[in-house]
């Protein structure tokens, strides 16, 4: 690329044309550096909220694989009319003096989804023939997912 300049001599009323060679023939190595380091940048942040969805999405499947068991082990509590066992906090079952749920294994362990544990409470309501049972739903590490009360009725009136 030429650049031309015109330079005026006010003496002699002479007009002088020169030219001027660009010696620039591509980008500098700092250009495509600088070009590099933007691109990264972007690119970086781009690929991040793909893997926070990612993680998102996990958990969130975990939370309602959860809520659905607890919804389970409710059915399965339900189905108990005269209790084999005491008011109390229960992570293993199915055994003399523990809750019988189906749906989980002597440990806690859901049999449909083995990365879920049960843990049961039962508070009986004074004057009534009910209890209060808490179901907490939890993944291996002991983390809390899920979590529904209800009240039960025991025995006869």
């Amino acid at each position: 690329m030429k650049y031309y300049t015109i330079l005026l001599d006010k003496n002699r009323g002479v007009l002088k044309m020169s030219t001027i060679l660009n010696k620039e023939k591509g980008m500098t190595l700092i250009e495509l550096l600088s070009a590099l380091v933007i691109l990264s940048i972007v690119l970086i942040g781009f690929f991040s909220v793909f893997v926070q969805s990612a993680n998102m999405q996990t958990t969130n499947e975990d939370h309602l694989v959860a809520t659905n068991l607890a919804r389970k082990a409710l059915e399965d509590v339900r189905q108990i009319n005269k209790p084999n066992f005491d008011i109390g906090h229960y992570t293993h079952f199915n055994k003399e003096n523990s809750p019988s749920i189906s749906s989980v294994n002597e440990k806690g362990q859901f049999i449909s989804h083995p990365s879920f544990y049960l843990q049961l409470q039962f508070k009986h309501e004074p004057q009534t023939s009910l209890w209060l049972t808490k179901i907490i739903i939890q993944n291996k590490k002991g983390k809390p997912l899920a979590e529904t009360y209800d009240y039960i009725k025991v025995g006869s009136e």
